[in-house]
């Protein structure tokens, strides 16, 4: 039986972000973190928090894909409540932040609100290519999610990622790890997924061409990406658990 599998989004986005990730099979479950799309307000003190708010929305067992945000609530999801994932598919994320960057982002925010932030965070998602195409859907969508945000939220969450770091935990983390990062990403760079590479014993290292939104700006290589994670797994449980981990 194919395993639930879990999509989890960046800060300010929704469950729209992977509509046009062509994966083409059943038993995808996109969902909004707290506080985002049609999601209410949650526990957005903590990324743990939120981990929670997760679990208790999945099905023992998924296979989880989070992207940035998404992908550091996956850590803390697969650290805090293993029984709920299988696996893991970390895109263009880190298993730590720059406090002072974060908190920086989020008084922005607060003082600025979502129009004052649209551009800087759109220059840090997409390539300048992207940003110059009017049309790029990618770019339309996140441009009209990020307006629509409530800047409390918003912040609220760039508080949050100031506290996570996780490099003293993720030696832990048992199931299978897909890490994949974006050549031309400015927000989490080759340099730092290899070291995130480094902290999980076992786990896999993709590069992309491309940039932090890889759902948004390459969805067929993304979605390429995830179906050979996937079928890692089905091999390395046929074969009894893998080497390496």
């Amino acid at each position: 039986m194919t395993a639930p599998l879990v999509l989890l989004h960046a800060i300010g986005l929704d469950r729209g972000q992977w509509s046009g990730l062509p994966l083409g099979q059943p038993g995808v479950l996109a969902l909004d973190l707290p506080g985002h799309g049609e999601s209410p307000a949650g526990p957005a003190s903590t990324l743990a928090g939120a981990a929670d708010t997760v679990a208790a929305a999945i099905p023992p067992g998924s296979d989880v894909v989070g992207l940035s945000l998404g992908g550091m609530v996956a850590q803390h999801l697969a650290l805090r409540h293993p029984g709920q994932v299988r696996s893991l598919v970390l895109v263009c994320t880190r298993p730590y932040a720059d406090p002072a960057e974060m908190n920086r982002r989020a008084s922005a925010t607060e003082q600025a609100g979502m129009p004052g932030v649209l551009d800087g965070t759109l220059r840090r998602w997409f390539t300048a290519d992207a940003l110059a195409d009017p049309g790029h859907p990618g770019v339309r969508y996140a441009s009209r999610r990020l307006l629509a945000d409530d800047p409390a939220v918003i912040a609220a969450y760039w508080r949050a990622m100031a506290d996570h770091d996780l490099r003293g935990d993720l030696r832990r983390i048992a199931q299978p790890v897909t890490i994949v990062v974006g050549r031309h990403d400015v927000t989490s760079s080759p340099e730092s997924a290899a070291e995130f590479h480094r902290l999980i014993p076992g786990s896999q290292l993709v590069t992309c061409a491309g940039p932090h939104l890889l759902a948004l700006e390459r969805p067929a290589e993304l979605a390429q990406v995830i179906r050979d994670h996937l079928g890692w797994v089905v091999e390395r449980d046929r074969l009894g658990g893998g080497a390496g981990r």
